[in-house]
C-alpha cells in the first residue's frame, strides 16, 4: 500500500506520496531529457512561440505519444490514484491522460503562478536539490497589484510544500500554484500530467 499524505490548502486538499521505484523512473526520465537536449530544437518555454508560465525547458505536451516509458509512468500513477479513490470511498471514475510533459530547470528557471484547468493534476519531482525546490499554492482572492513592479501580482496568502526526490503531488488542476526559482547550478527535473476524470462519460471535477 502507498502512504498518501493529505495537506489542507486553504479550502482544498492536495495529496502527496513517494513514487515506488523512483530510482528507475528517474533514470528513464533523465534519459529522455538527454535525448531532448541533443535535438536541434526543443521547447524552451521562455521563447515567444512557446509562451507559458513555466520559464524552463520542456518536452512536448503529448510526451506519452512520443515516449512509451512515459505511458508506463502514467499507468503507474493512475493505479495509485485508483488506490487512493478506493481508500477514500469515492465512486470509481474513468481516468485518462489529457497531456503530460517533462520540465528541466536550469539556474534561475522557475514556474510562475498558474493553474491547469479542470483536471486532476500531478507533479512528480524527478531530480531536485532538497534544500531548493519548493512547491507553492496561492489563495486566488488575496493579492495586490504593485504598479512600480510592472503590475506584477504579489500574493499575500500562500502555502508552501517542501518536496524531495520521488515526491508526487496530486491536486485539483484549478488550484493556483508555482515552483520557486532554481537557485543551484544543478538541473532540476520534474514531470507533470493532467488527467481527465469522467463519470458516465461526463467530465467532472471530483477532488
Amino acid at each position: 500500500m502507498i502512504d498518501i499524505q493529505k495537506t489542507n490548502i486553504f479550502t482544498d486538499d492536495c495529496y502527496s506520496f513517494t513514487l515506488p521505484n523512483h530510482e528507475e523512473w528517474s533514470k528513464n526520465i533523465k534519459t529522455i531529457v538527454t535525448i531532448e537536449e541533443n535535438k536541434d530544437i526543443h521547447h524552451h518555454i521562455t521563447t515567444p512561440e512557446h509562451e507559458c508560465n513555466v520559464k524552463a525547458n520542456r518536452t512536448a505536451w503529448d510526451s506519452h505519444f512520443r515516449y512509451p516509458i512515459v505511458n508506463s509512468l502514467n499507468e503507474e500513477i493512475v493505479n495509485i490514484i485508483y488506490q487512493f479513490i478506493e481508500e477514500e470511498n469515492f465512486d470509481a471514475p474513468k481516468i485518462k491522460v489529457e497531456d503530460c510533459w517533462i520540465n528541466w530547470y536550469k539556474k534561475n528557471d522557475h514556474a510562475e503562478p498558474h493553474d491547469h484547468g479542470k483536471h486532476l493534476s500531478i507533479v512528480y519531482f524527478v531530480d531536485v536539490e532538497e534544500t531548493d525546490a519548493q512547491f507553492m499554492f496561492f489563495k486566488r482572492n488575496k493579492y495586490s497589484l504593485v504598479k512600480k513592479e510592472k503590475n506584477k501580482m504579489i500574493f499575500n496568502d500562500r502555502k508552501m510544500l517542501t518536496v524531495k526526490n520521488g515526491t508526487v503531488v496530486m491536486f485539483s488542476g484549478d488550484m493556483l500554484h508555482s515552483v520557486t526559482p532554481n537557485t543551484t547550478d544543478a538541473t532540476r527535473i520534474t514531470y507533470a500530467a493532467n488527467f481527465i476524470v469522467e463519470y458516465d462519460g461526463k467530465h467532472r471535477k471530483s477532488y
